[in-house]
């Protein structure tokens, strides 16, 4: 088995959960693309080495002059710091995988993926919603047919926990430093995924709302910062194949953490993901449950049969989603054929945040706003 050094950039919350997926790879799968050595953390703490059994902790601004020692960089950093790793990694020709945002806008993402591209580096973005097998199939679906075609389709994914008052000032609630909100956090999974199942995008309306605006800062409670980011945003959203839907995200819908929905109507039915079983429901035009009658021939969803973590040996949802992604980097990484149109590359992440961004343009001016979109696909990127 061919080993790979791993370069893991930041520990945060999301920088665990990759590491715990690296960790977690022999067990989870029966054969795993490549043995992960776990040789540089670029942490601002020098005791992460040790506790996540490291061979060496380095600083973030080292990047640039030891990246060549690693063969892969994750990087995992809040979103402002992004780009200097990833520029780090295409220089120094490391293959990189980066969490969503990569940069601030969309064209800034576009531009780190034309280096990446140019220079030949192999590339990935946590956009994992793209890995569940549901959605896959949901993609499939569509593309083949089945439900006819796209009338609306209908997004959500609603959290609760920026509803409280009390919860401190960070560097997510900072627009400088995240690029966003709730349209940002959530809505890039939401707005990826209607454009992996239903179709490229034409234009946008978007409403969002502050809804608790100053916050403490940590550690001095009777200081309070401006919070200039969307704790709820609802996009109504034209695609080019004519059919219009909606997306709403939310940090601040009490009681609804963790609430998903994702569904496609057509002309001659309906698909949605049901994330509690895992699959995608087929409703025909009279509303029979189809689901059992669809028979798929889809390499991205034949793939994830085996790059996604069985029931068995699941890790929860969130980490199953990253375990899947992480397998196929390390995949492409290694040699492996993952060349689908599916797989989120730089650019795929770049052309959705194009999407966000014309969002908050529409909040901002309160019109409805054009979505500039890719007019030819190379291989490898959705239609």
């Amino acid at each position: 088995m061919q080993p790979v050094r791993l370069g893991l950039a930041g520990t945060g919350f999301i920088g665990r959960i990759h590491w715990m997926c690296y960790r977690a790879l022999p067990g989870i799968y029966a054969e795993v693309p490549a043995r992960v050595m776990f040789d540089t953390v670029y942490t601002s703490h020098p005791n992460e080495a040790d506790r996540l059994e490291f061979s060496r902790a380095l600083p973030y601004e080292t990047a640039s002059s030891t990246c060549a020692r690693v063969d892969m960089l994750d990087v995992c950093t809040p979103n402002a710091a992004h780009r200097p790793l990833v520029e780090a990694a295409v220089a120094a020709h490391v293959p990189v995988y980066c969490e969503k945002p990569v940069d601030l806008t969309g064209e800034l993402t576009l531009e780190l993926a034309r280096k990446a591209d140019d220079a030949g580096i192999f590339n990935q973005t946590a956009l994992v919603y793209r890995f569940l097998p549901a959605m896959a199939a949901a993609r499939a679906i569509v593309r083949a047919g089945v439900i006819g075609n796209v009338v609306t389709w209908r997004a959500s994914l609603l959290h609760a926990s920026y509803l409280n008052t009390q919860r401190a000032m960070t560097w997510r609630l900072s627009r400088k430093e995240s690029g966003g909100g709730a349209l940002i956090d959530l809505g890039l999974h939401m707005v990826d995924a209607v454009r992996m199942v239903a179709g490229e995008f034409e234009a946008v309306r978007c409403v969002t709302r502050t809804v608790v605006g100053e916050r403490p800062n940590a550690g001095v409670s009777d200081e309070m910062s401006r919070v200039d980011v969307d704790d709820w945003a609802l996009v109504t959203a034209d695609l080019v194949n004519g059919s219009t839907g909606t997306i709403e995200v939310s940090r601040v819908h009490a009681g609804r953490e963790g609430t998903f929905a994702f569904e496609v109507f057509g002309t001659k039915g309906s698909v949605s993901v049901d994330l509690q079983r895992g699959r995608a429901v087929v409703v025909d035009a009279a509303s029979r449950d189809v689901t059992q009658d669809v028979i798929l021939d889809d390499p991205w969803a034949a793939y994830l049969k085996t790059a996604f973590p069985s029931s068995k040996m699941s890790m929860g949802l969130m980490c199953d989603m990253h375990a899947a992604s992480i397998y196929t980097f390390l995949d492409g990484c290694t040699g492996g054929d993952v060349g689908f149109p599916a797989r989120p590359t730089l650019a795929e992440a770049g052309w959705t945040h194009r999407i966000v961004d014309a969002c908050y343009q529409s909040a901002d001016t309160g019109n409805r706003v054009d979505v500039q979109r890719p007019l030819r696909r190379p291989a490898g990127h959705i239609a």
